[in-house]
């Protein structure tokens, strides 16, 4: 199952990229990257240590709840728009098989993670897919996102400053 969402080169990695981090700037969560590299094969995007929430006695089960929540919307966006930038800027639809399984992956983690129901879960992917596929369908989101994944493959890695100064174009989208 996971085989489908593997990288199949190297332009694919750095359009998969490129979507993770213009999902990052799309949620005002890029404050939460530490940096972006072509190379690491098990973490491509590294967070910031803010994002880890982890939970804290000190404070409410509705407040930690909402963090969690919130943790999981920005996983569930992170991985539609890795797989959506991946597929529409490089020109073709999104494979339907791969998003079955970003769909099951969403669906399990907000059952697992958030304890969400069924409908929920369906009413969050839902919003989520219509949100991104939208976005990494603008021609202009595409433009920066090629530009963006052209420059990763030349600098290899890049810090969170690097990666916002590249993705500045977005703001007037």
């Amino acid at each position: 199952m996971e085989n489908k969402l593997k990288y199949t080169d190297e332009n694919d990695k750095s359009l998969g990229i490129a979507g993770m981090a213009i999902s990052l700037v799309a949620c005002d969560c890029e404050h939460l990257l530490a940096e972006v590299s072509i190379e690491d094969e098990d973490e491509a995007l590294r967070m910031a240590e803010e994002f880890f929430f982890c939970g804290n006695p000190r404070i409410s089960a509705k407040i930690s709840w909402n963090e969690i929540l919130r943790q999981y919307q920005i996983t569930s966006g992170l991985m539609l728009g890795n797989v959506m930038c991946r597929a529409l800027a490089a020109g073709h639809d999104v494979d339907k098989d791969v998003l079955q399984v970003v769909h099951d992956m969403i669906v399990n983690d907000g059952k697992t993670h958030c304890s969400l129901d069924d409908d929920e879960t369906e009413a969050m992917y839902r919003k989520e897919y219509s949100y991104y596929y939208r976005m990494f369908s603008h021609p202009s989101v595409v433009v920066v996102a090629r530009d963006f994944a052209s420059t990763l493959r030349l600098q290899r890695r890049m810090t969170a400053g690097e990666v916002i100064e590249n993705l500045r174009r977005l703001s007037s989208i």
